[in-house]
């Protein structure tokens, strides 16, 4: 028998002053993917067979952050694609990129990259800043017949995004096997071979594989956790874009990945969030 999703929607009198609080108190608590909208004021986020004191402990934070009301409901796994489709729409990202979703059409123009879309269970449809910005770096940083890694690949966006924009190669790695078999079929959907692993960073990667640019939209402590081997991943010359920090962590992001060789390129922050390109120096 299929089990049950939970959905968790926070409802806010007024548009809070930082988002990423509440972005955060949700990824605490198993839920590191989140839907937002405008009008009323309300942030929600899916979860799979919760943990009830995850639950318990997701809903005392998002009251203390100012929440005047909190639902919680059970959505049968069969409906559960069906139940967030009206907030994922097409939407042009940087210069080039056009992310749309399966069951949504979109007249792309010449110079356009498409993405076509269905992330499944997994995080990644271009709506998040995070992976927006991921997207407007790799965009400005790949070289054509470049070596990728992307590294919490969740739904796949990257690497697909890679591959469309030139790379010769790039693999996909997440922890999650939701996010391998969404990353495989949007792959396929978009007519681009990448190989996907589950696992934790670069551990189901060969040992002595190195790459031209590693992709890494994680949460700040996984970023910080990762620096040592990413530094040993990144080939001379090439980056390694991160995204997934709040603004209070970037200065620990960042001093991590200097400590280990890199050198800080630029930067970008859309709401409380920051992604940035760091360099290996070349040999």
């Amino acid at each position: 028998m299929s089990k049950n999703w939970t959905c968790v929607t926070a409802i806010f009198a007024q548009e809070p002053d930082d988002w990423a609080l509440m972005h955060d108190a949700f990824a605490d608590n198993g839920i590191p993917g989140t839907i937002m909208e405008e009008n009323p004021s309300r942030i929600s986020g899916y979860c799979y067979e919760p943990k009830p004191e995850e639950l318990a402990t997701l809903h005392a934070a998002l009251v203390g952050l100012g929440a005047k009301e909190i639902k919680t409901e059970e959505i049968p796994a069969e409906d559960w694609a069906e139940s967030w489709k009206q907030f994922f729409k097409p939407r042009r990202i940087g210069q080039r990129f056009v992310v749309r979703p399966t069951w949504e059409e979109f007249q792309v123009g010449e110079g356009d990259v498409e993405i076509v879309l269905d992330p499944g269970q997994a995080f990644g449809t271009g709506d998040h800043p995070t992976t927006r910005m991921c997207l407007e770096l790799l965009e400005s940083t790949l070289k054509p017949g470049e070596v990728v890694a992307d590294i919490g690949c969740g739904s796949g966006i990257l690497s697909v995004g890679a591959m469309l924009l030139g790379a010769e190669s790039c693999v996909g790695v997440d922890v999650e096997r939701a996010s391998v078999d969404s990353g495989i079929e949007n792959a396929q959907r978009n007519n681009v071979e990448v190989p996907f692993f589950e696992g934790k960073g670069f551990d189901p990667l060969p040992k002595d594989a190195t790459y031209d640019l590693v992709l890494s939209n994680i949460i700040s402590a996984a970023l910080i956790q990762l620096a040592p081997d990413a530094s040993t991943r990144v080939r001379p010359g090439g980056h390694w874009i991160v995204s997934g920090i709040i603004q209070a962590n970037w200065p620990d992001v960042k001093a991590a990945a200097e400590r280990f060789g890199f050198l800080f390129e630029s930067k970008l922050e859309e709401l409380e969030w920051v992604a940035a390109r760091f360099a290996m120096p070349a040999e």
